[in-house]
């Protein structure tokens, strides 16, 4: 089973993005071809008091929602990986929440993919610093994840997708 995981990507983290517009543009765009797909979706939130809650565009594709203080996701949302085999990211930061969930995610047998154009950082030299360190982990652009996802063009969600990406 898969799920995609959501990190962070709340009202006032996003506008410190480097590339705040692509970044939910892209996400939004990914959420969509999930739900088409019928993966669940689940999000994460630090600290919503003082940072916010999901930003609005996204929300409405969010499942479940879990908040947390750790900069790894994964104590928070670890009941939910119960059959879970591939979980794809997308979230900010990049070299903090993202990088430490995804190692406590393969530490955990989890099969890990970020998606590229869906992971951020205020910095774009922290992103890359981060892909480089996380080792055995999988970065995909979106596209890739999308035709991966539907293995076919007789898969029934094809014309959807492939309208959501052009």
């Amino acid at each position: 089973m898969s799920l995609v995981l959501v990190i962070d990507i709340q009202e006032r983290l996003t506008s410190a993005m480097s590339d705040a517009e692509e970044l939910v543009a892209n996400s939004l765009k990914f959420l969509q071809i999930a739900k088409e797909l019928g993966i669940k979706i689940i999000a994460t939130e630090q600290y919503p008091k003082g940072l916010g809650n999901t930003i609005d565009s996204l929300d409405c594709f969010i499942d479940e929602k879990f908040q947390k203080m750790e900069f790894s996701a994964y104590n928070a949302i670890k009941d939910q990986l119960t059959m879970v085999n591939n979980i794809y990211i997308i979230g900010i930061e990049a070299h903090i929440c993202v990088y430490q969930t995804a190692l406590d995610l393969i530490k955990n047998g989890h099969n890990v993919t970020l998606i590229d154009e869906c992971i951020s950082s205020r910095d774009p030299k922290n992103k890359s610093l981060a892909y480089a360190n996380l080792k055995n982990i999988s970065v995909k652009p979106l596209e890739m994840v999308a035709f991966e996802l539907l293995k076919s063009a007789e898969h029934s969600s094809f014309k959807a997708i492939s309208k959501l990406i052009k």
